[in-house]
């Protein structure tokens, strides 16, 4: 009996916190279980807004490797196993959007974003349904029109993907399957890729549906169990455990904000030890290891110049001092924006504020701020140095206006055409290593041709920031790989192309106007051409000459470049400005250099456009220079060198496999590059501009007399 009424006793005494108890554990169980159900769901909603966002880039996909797949077979390509990337990839893709497309219909086991084995549910709202049945209605169509690229060599045809099944392709399609699975392609690739779209557009709803529905239901689990807290601790808490509440907030408000704040914050007595709180940032800020009651000059010793340590430590005693007011020493600081070294020699800038603490109407500390204000001030100093660089720039653009209008339009035209299609090329970027690299290697050819052109035209603005672009390309190029945050940098670098081109097409406006004002020459277009091919060419040598310590001469015969067309006589300029600096920058000796060799100390190249005797419309373009010619030992001792080769391999080419060494991206013989040599790129351009206007380039050369590069092509 005295058990049972100890019982009752109890019960009645704490009824409030067990009947609070109580409703908070069913609450929790509650709230809990609906947790785990809902994110049980927002999980299945998650892999299947994933795979239907995959299923728009698979239909891409799909399409790319078909036309890629018919350019292939159109320029002669081998259809052979794993020969042509295209049709492998259409063997990877196809697959993979049908077993997706049909897990979404029915629910099944498929491969998800990292091709691991993944559950994806059926779809569940009448929306979704009908936008599969509609993908459906135009996917098995396009799927039969596939079949013949999925013929095996035992006759059967498979698309469905299983796992580490090898299989053997018969290859046996023909370029009229082909064609109608592309036209079918080109028809409905838009429409799949509007219901995938339309598709993941109501999985989206789907998934913020549960979201806010898991939303509500916590609101109100949490609303529920913070009134039951509240109510237990109305009912049972007495003052002091309410007094002892409110310290323990406050110690955590206080935790808080010094765990919160970005800034170093602490305080220093008048041992200047620091005191045993300070901001969790304050170590990270100072980048040393800070304890409580640590001494703080030390610290301050390792990071700035003895001249300002000494500084600082009269100025703490005299902010410890009664006789100066604080707002009076403060422009005296001498830790305002001072500069600091790390211990891994890493310069900052740091800015440090002191305010006193009173106690009873005395100094008992100082409050210390430290920020970390190195980007503030490296966003001054590049303000200035854009300030500086917009004031040159202002300079070379009034410089441009001398130049000839036509000059300036054709630059123009032609960078803003590259630039285009440098987007183009970005915005269709092969996920693969492989095809990044090639991508890489296609934005130096461009950028390099675009420094070429700017060089030739004396646009010095563009020059230099092409250069750095090529700089920044050559490091991604010798890494060996290309990341992602690559190309965001690259786009960055082609925002800055283009908004120098905007400042560049005023230029054009007001050149245009002087030209109209002007009386029209008598001068003929033919005559006018090769008037401009000349004033292009010749600068550059003179500079390049200048810069590289040459004296070089040109002798031009190119009367019949005025009877070529225009985008040929574009290629041929481009063309011309690669030949003549690899000419200078390799070719031609020093004065010194010539005189030891018995040679004139002046340079000559001679730059020849004829049209041919023996065939109509046949034309030959040359560049010739008389200096040291193309030493196949020493682009043998460069491969050797640059560990491209081993001894070995170097020493079993032949004379011509070696010079024709020069024409690979990134090789060169230059010992270090400049803005005119050693990226390995301007023979890479060469070739592309031959292959643009159908030409054929025959290389020419004996050491230590000439170097001939010959193009052969028709009008």
């Amino acid at each position: 009996m005295a058990e049972t009424s100890t019982t009752r006793l109890i019960l009645r005494k704490y009824r409030a916190i067990i009947i609070a108890v109580t409703i908070f554990a069913i609450c929790d169980i509650g709230v809990m279980g609906t947790n785990f159900y809902s994110s049980f769901q927002i999980a299945e909603s998650a892999v299947s807004i994933n795979l239907s966002g995959r299923q728009r880039m698979l239909s891409q996909r799909t399409t790319k490797a078909l036309l890629l797949l018919q350019d292939d077979i159109g320029r002669g390509a081998g259809v052979v196993n794993g020969d042509i990337a295209s049709l492998n990839e259409l063997r990877f893709v196809v697959p993979l959007f049908n077993e997706t497309l049909r897990g979404f219909r029915d629910g099944a086991t498929v491969r998800g974003g990292d091709l691991r084995p993944v559950f994806l549910v059926q779809v569940e709202t009448p929306a979704s349904e009908d936008f599969v049945r509609e993908t459906y209605e135009i996917w098995e169509p396009y799927l039969e029109k596939l079949r013949p690229l999925f013929l095996r060599t035992d006759g059967t045809v498979k698309i469905d993907y299983v796992e580490n099944e090898k299989v053997n392709y018969a290859n046996s399609f023909n370029e009229a399957e082909l064609a109608a699975a592309v036209t079918y392609a080109r028809e409905n690739n838009l429409k799949i890729l509007n219901l995938m779209n339309d598709l993941t557009t109501d999985l989206e709803t789907v998934a913020d549906q549960r979201a806010v529905r898991l939303r509500i239901i916590q609101l109100v689990g949490l609303t529920i169990a913070l009134f039951n807290v509240i109510y237990t601790l109305f009912k049972s808490i007495s003052d002091l455990v309410r007094g002892d509440r409110e310290l323990t907030k406050a110690r955590k408000e206080t935790t808080e904000i010094l765990s919160t704040v970005k800034e170093g914050l602490f305080l220093i007595d008048r041992e200047h030890k620091l005191g045993s709180q300070f901001s969790e940032s304050l170590s990270t800020v100072l980048r040393r290891n800070v304890e409580p009651e640590m001494p703080f000059l030390p610290i301050l010793k390792s990071m700035v110049p003895q001249a300002v340590y000494d500084n600082t430590r009269d100025y703490i005693e005299l902010l410890f001092g009664d006789r100066v007011k604080e707002s009076l020493v403060a422009d005296l600081n001498p830790l305002n924006e001072v500069e600091v070294e790390d211990n891994l020699g890493v310069k900052r800038y740091l800015n440090f504020n002191f305010n006193r603490v009173l106690e009873g109407g005395a100094i008992s500390h100082l409050l210390v701020t430290v920020q970390d204000v190195t980007e503030r001030v490296s966003l001054e100093r590049q303000l200035d140095e854009a300030k500086d660089r917009s004031r040159k720039e202002v300079e070379v653009l009034l410089n441009l206006l001398q130049k000839e209008p036509e000059m300036l339009h054709q630059f123009f035209n032609t960078t803003k055409g590259v630039l285009e299609q440098i987007n183009e090329r970005l915005r269709n970027d092969d996920s693969t290593q492989e095809g990044r690299m090639h991508l890489l290697a296609f934005i130096m050819r461009a950028i390099h041709g675009i420094k070429g052109e700017a060089a030739a035209l004396g646009a010095e603005m563009f020059e230099s920031y092409a250069h750095g672009f090529e700089q920044e390309l050559s490091v991604m190029r010798d890494r060996g790989e290309v990341r992602g945050e690559d190309f965001v940098r690259i786009t960055v670098l082609l925002d800055g192309f283009y908004e120098r081109l905007t400042s560049l097409s005023g230029i054009i406006t007001r050149s245009a106007a002087k030209a109209k004002d002007h009386t029209p020459s008598a001068v003929s277009v033919e005559e006018q051409t090769e008037l401009s091919f000349k004033e292009n060419i010749e600068p550059l040598i003179r500079r390049i000459a200048a810069d590289s310590g040459r004296d070089v001469s040109v002798v031009f015969d190119i009367a019949d470049i005025g009877s070529l067309p225009k985008r040929i006589v574009r290629e041929l300029n481009s063309i011309a400005i690669q030949l003549v600096r690899n000419a200078v920058k390799h070719g031609i000796e020093t004065p010194q250099e010539r005189e030891a060799h018995g040679k004139p100390r002046q340079g000559l190249i001679q730059i020849a456009c004829h049209a041919s005797d023996a065939t109509a419309d046949q034309y030959e373009f040359f560049v010739r220079d008389d200096g040291c010619g193309i030493s196949v030992a020493r682009i043998r001792e460069k491969l050797v060198s640059s560990g491209q080769m081993t001894e070995e391999q170097a020493k079993r080419l032949s004379a011509k496999e070696l010079i024709m060494k020069i024409f690979e991206p990134g090789f060169s013989t230059a010992s270090e590059a400049d803005r005119d040599a050693g990226r390995g790129v301007g023979m890479d351009v060469i070739s592309e501009k031959v292959l643009k206007i159908n030409g054929r380039l025959v290389l020419d050369s004996k050491v230590g007399e000439f170097t001939e590069f010959r193009v052969l092509f028709e009008a």
